[in-house]
């Protein structure tokens, strides 16, 4: 009796912490440092509202840019997946035409990653909160014809196409302004259709799809500059299944690692084509026993892989002049909390320079932070790996270079 109702009182403690953002202050900490290995926080991070943003639609065939075309993107309210101190949000996304006609529309799963404090070039302030996505969209007729922009993959699964990818959700201090800027992108058959899970398939070999907005001084490209190098003191972070049923937010563990890439290529269809995408050699070990490497023995992806996708160019608009990455990686894993080393795969998003950014902690802002911000989820299922679907993850990558 006493422990149901202490679970009780720490369930209601936390779902008064995750008010609207429209309640949050600068600079507000997530409360998930400082915290002992594989104990679980009581977390603060904000319940993303919905709003509407012009972005860009983009085909890519060979690893070049093959079609861009202006949509509007309107992200709806928020909802809650689970219960729990370290609820899982979801958010449907339609995507429509400078007509007005639908063209796609879905829904998404926000995993919230970390946060951080930016200050722009004339001086002001904003506090960033990363979520990374997973969802299914769908095609409507106004979306257009396969194979783009529509993936020649939507009418073999049931017009469902799984994208992945990341959302920065920034309110200024003082003013409160809200800016967003996100990507979701859906890559070629050698990532998103591997044989050996639901829609698996050759579809479309050579070709590559994302969405990203704002699309306000966005200019597409392959070649935007890889990851590299390494850092100490970055995190990594476990979620676990309370008992009642709803997801618990442990302590982030400190971690060194390095990213060594070994090949520049072109994995979507021609070998001459553009080198969009990287492949690179993950070594990790955190401070409570984590360690994250790349494997030979690992059947889903070779190590840490990214594809470039482009640039923002205004330096006075969030988020300042960043180029942007999709990552995916397949690392043997050692959970130190659960005893248990496993083969995953994980999705996530780079994106470096930017406006200049501060760690935030509970203590209060702290150093400066390396312009390159690598985040990423595991992708899994009832403790199994999980490719080509929608999927939740329990363990978290924040990198830095």
């Amino acid at each position: 009796m006493i422990q149901s109702l202490s679970r009780s009182i720490a369930l209601l403690l936390a779902l008064a912490s995750l008010a609207s953002i429209s309640s949050a202050q600068c600079v507000r900490p997530d409360r998930l440092d400082g915290g002992l290995c594989c104990t679980p926080a009581q977390p603060f991070f904000p319940t993303p509202p919905g709003f509407t943003q012009d972005c860009l639609e983009l085909c890519w065939r060979d690893c070049d840019l093959e079609a861009q075309v202006n949509l509007k993107a309107i992200w709806g309210a928020s909802s809650y997946s689970t219960l729990g101190p370290c609820r899982r949000i979801r958010q449907s996304l339609a995507l429509e035409d400078l007509a007005g006609n639908l063209a796609w529309k879905g829904r998404f799963s926000f995993q919230y990653s970390r946060t951080w404090l930016e200050t722009d070039p004339a001086g002001n302030s904003m506090q960033v909160w990363r979520y990374l996505l997973n969802g299914d969209l769908k095609p409507a007729p106004a979306a257009g014809p396969i194979p783009c922009p529509v993936p020649a993959c939507a009418p073999a699964t049931n017009n469902r196409v799984r994208f992945t990818g990341y959302m920065d959700l920034a309110r200024e201090c003082g003013t409160n302004i809200q800016r967003n800027a996100w990507m979701l992108t859906h890559a070629c058959d050698a990532v998103d259709h591997n044989p050996n899970f639901p829609r698996g398939g050759v579809f479309h070999p050579e070709r590559s799809f994302t969405f990203v907005g704002p699309s306000a001084g966005f200019a597409p490209s392959p070649l935007v500059p890889i990851e590299a190098g390494g850092s100490a003191s970055e995190a990594v972070r476990r979620l676990g299944v309370n008992a009642l049923g709803g997801a618990t937010c442990e302590y982030e563990e400190q971690a060194d690692f390095s990213i060594d890439p070994f090949q520049q290529l072109c994995p979507c269809g021609s070998p001459n084509g553009l080198p969009q995408w990287s492949i690179a050699a993950l070594q990790l070990g955190g401070v409570c026993g984590t360690t994250a490497n790349t494997s030979a023995a690992n059947p889903y992806l070779p190590g840490f892989i990214s594809m470039g996708i482009g640039r923002w160019t205004d330096p006075n608009i969030f988020p300042g002049t960043e180029s942007l990455r999709y990552n995916a990686g397949g690392y043997e894993y050692l959970d130190p909390c659960q005893g248990i080393v496993r083969q995953e795969v994980f999705f996530g998003v780079t994106t470096a320079e930017g406006f200049l950014a501060r760690e935030i902690r509970v203590s209060g802002v702290g150093a400066p932070l390396l312009p390159t911000f690598i985040d990423q989820g595991n992708s899994q299922r009832l403790g199994n790996a999980r490719m080509n679907v929608r999927y939740r993850s329990n363990h978290i990558l924040n990198l830095n270079l």
